[in-house]
């Protein structure tokens, strides 16, 4: 009887994340109208289409079609909603005024701006059997929406990985699909992959603290490798952000001198130095590039002669503002605070790889202080929480459970294999 019992409970945990990942995709597909193909979708859905082989002119117009649809849709959503509009719809032409309007594609069409586009063919590739089967935004939508149920699933093992027990797993796993990440990571844009590539990541970085460095460098540089080709520029930052972390680990912590920690910052080191000779071997744009895409709207104005200092000035106006608006609500400090605390207490290696990955959406939205775009830009800021407050909660549950003893800390088992 108590054989079956275990048996049950642990069917029963291997069930309840399915049945998650399965309530999170429905609830998506219910909001699917109400997520837009923006301009960056029509560049991704033109590459799916001349990956399936349609000509490059056609593939812009099938893709701008997709665009033009939306918006039209969009348009009808909010009429629904007006106080006077809502009771007495008008027929509008939206659609042909939208065709009408971007007739030679949407702008900006600038080739430095387009090249930006183009070195990102991982999404686009991935998705154009998707596109062929169910159209441009579904396509695109699907292969995002993937990658994001797949994130979840990577944080419960990660957080399994960490000794925690299931419940605590499971949490991690629902934190991840209700924070903005589950948000951005729907739509038909890149933060999808990239988050959970991240999270791949942040798991290979465990492995190798573990002791398990075969299966710890190879999804390490598996997920970066497709990460990288899916956008370039934000894994260009994770290499030396972990690099750093591991360094950190190696003089901080004496339980972290081990085979694993110098593992992680070897293969960090040879991932930075791959992103960048890769940079430079393709001639893909760099930051340079991309303060003059930010200074100059997309290259509709004139280059700016002082980007360095202009994105300074412009950083601190933003942040500051940021904080302001923070200041009012700050459920997003808190939660981070919560976050740090909950990773530190279970390991200071891997709290300082999770702040490590988490860092990248700062460093990014500091390279990119636009206002309308931050809480998307800085999206993987969330995986700190989405990790650390299960493992705050598993300590505080233990903490109580003891009368007040606190829980020993577990760098001991973060050890490499070797040396237990």
């Amino acid at each position: 009887m108590c054989a079956f019992r275990l048996y049950a409970v642990a069917r029963i945990h291997k069930i309840i994340p399915l049945l998650t990942v399965v309530v999170f995709v429905l609830l998506h597909v219910f909001a699917y109208p109400g997520t837009r193909f923006s301009n960056d979708s029509y560049r991704y859905a033109r590459s799916a289409y001349v990956f399936l082989g349609v000509p490059y002119r056609k593939a812009q117009d099938k893709a701008l079609r997709a665009y033009c649809a939306d918006t039209a849709a969009m348009l009808r959503r909010n009429r629904m909603l007006h106080q006077i509009d809502f009771r007495a719809p008008v027929r509008r032409h939206e659609f042909q005024d939208c065709l009408a309007q971007h007739a030679d594609g949407l702008n900006p069409s600038n080739p430095r701006y387009e090249a930006i586009f183009h070195a990102r063919p991982a999404y686009p590739l991935v998705a154009a059997p998707f596109v062929r089967l169910l159209g441009a935004k579904a396509g695109l939508t699907a292969v995002a929406l993937g990658f994001t149920a797949l994130g979840g699933l990577l944080v419960l093992l990660l957080l399994r990985a960490l000794r925690a027990p299931p419940p605590v797993s499971w949490l991690g796993q629902c934190l991840y699909y209700v924070t903005p990440i589950g948000l951005w990571g729907s739509r038909p844009m890149t933060e999808g992959p990239v988050t959970a590539l991240m999270v791949a990541m942040l798991l290979g970085a465990v492995w190798l603290h573990q002791g398990r460095r075969v299966a710890g460098t190879l999804l390490s540089v598996g997920a970066f490798a497709l990460g990288f080709a899916v956008k370039y520029s934000s894994f260009a930052l994770v290499g030396p952000c972990l690099v750093a972390a591991s360094a950190m680990a190696l003089i901080l912590v004496p339980q972290a001198r081990h085979k694993g920690t110098r593992c992680l910052l070897i293969v960090s080191l040879f991932e930075s130095l791959a992103a960048f000779a890769m940079s430079r071997a393709l001639r893909l744009p760099g930051l340079e590039d991309s303060l003059q895409d930010t200074f100059s709207l997309h290259w509709t104005y004139a280059e700016v002669a002082d980007p360095w200092r202009r994105l300074l000035r412009l950083d601190a106006n933003y942040w500051w503002q940021w904080l302001q608006g923070e200041a009012l609500a700050p459920s997003l400090l808190f939660l981070l605070a919560l976050g740090v605390w909950g990773a530190m207490s279970r390991s200071l290696p891997v709290a300082l790889c999770l702040i490590a990955v988490g860092g990248t959406g700062l460093l990014t939205t500091a390279a990119h202080p636009v206002a309308m775009e931050g809480d998307r830009l800085y999206v993987q800021l969330w995986l700190i929480v989405v990790v650390g407050l299960p493992l705050l909660v598993e300590r505080l549950r233990v903490s109580g459970s003891a009368s007040g003893a606190l829980p020993a800390r577990s760098d001991p088992p973060l050890k490499s294999e070797g040396r237990r």
